[in-house]
């Protein structure tokens, strides 16, 4: 019995395994992978993880389910995966949008299902997973589920019904980052900076910014006041963008983000 079977393995799902394969604790001999893409099958069994061309024999095969198709092909499948699927069988879900009630409705009543949130960080084992539970798992199938993760990044478990919420804050943020970082590629460009020297600088500074975050006492207020210092070059541009909307524009980015993530779980 393999230990997960994931159904679908695209770009999301290939970054959570290239990050846990940096992991020396990971076993791809304990993965099984379904997708309709051959090429995919292929590259997947030749770095060692177990291959099934249909549905039902990866389900009869696995332990645990790791759903990761788009919610619209999530629809088209459902009824194929309650066919198949065993009551009670443990599965985690990063079907963007769609929340608890709708697995309930599909695979019964008793399902255990954890939605996650993940994000492409997890490619370089630094992903940020954001995870909820129904009512029917317990602490211990929640660790168990979602032990995966925590070989390509961190876990941290919210509210039932708040995946929309969240979305924000890891899965659209590494978007958010690179945009800004492509921005200033263009503006170092300008000043005739040498732009790999100029990324590596500032996605360094980001790299120790988030650090200083998660590590530091320091509150977030006074580590942005320690900088904003009067009549500094980082205050008069901070006031700058500020008078311009910046902060009006980031609540703009959750807001969509949000939005957007709740209508994908109503297609």
């Amino acid at each position: 019995m393999l230990r997960y079977g994931f159904i679908a393995a695209g770009n999301i799902i290939r970054a959570m395994h290239t990050g846990a394969e940096l992991n020396e604790d990971y076993n791809p001999a304990e993965i099984g992978i379904y997708d309709i893409n051959e090429d995919t099958r292929k590259d997947y069994a030749s770095k060692g993880y177990a291959t099934f061309d249909n549905m039902k024999e990866l389900v009869d095969h696995s332990e645990m389910l790791v759903l990761g198709v788009t919610p619209k092909v999530a629809g088209l499948i459902i009824d194929e995966l309650k066919a198949c699927y065993r009551p009670g069988q443990l599965m985690l879900t990063v079907v963007t949008g769609i929340e608890q009630p709708w697995y309930t409705e599909h695979l019964g009543e008793d399902c255990k299902v954890v939605i996650c949130m993940p994000n492409m960080s997890s490619r370089v084992g630094a992903g940020a997973f954001a995870v909820s539970r129904n009512a029917n798992c317990t602490d211990e199938d929640v660790e168990k589920v979602t032990s995966i993760l925590r070989l390509s990044g961190i876990v941290e478990e919210i509210p039932d019904g708040m995946m929309a919420e969240i979305l924000p804050f890891n899965g659209s943020a590494p978007g958010f980052f690179y945009h800004i970082s492509n921005l200033m590629i263009k503006e170092a460009e300008k000043y005739g900076l040498n732009p790999d020297t100029a990324i590596r600088l500032f996605a360094q500074t980001m790299k120790g910014s988030a650090e200083m975050i998660l590590s530091s006492d320091i509150s977030l207020k006074d580590l942005e006041t320690a900088l904003r210092l009067p009549g500094g070059a980082t205050v008069t541009a901070l006031e700058k963008i500020e008078s311009m909307g910046f902060d009006e524009m980031y609540e703009e980015f959750v807001k969509t983000s949000v939005e957007h993530c709740r209508k994908l779980g109503n297609q």
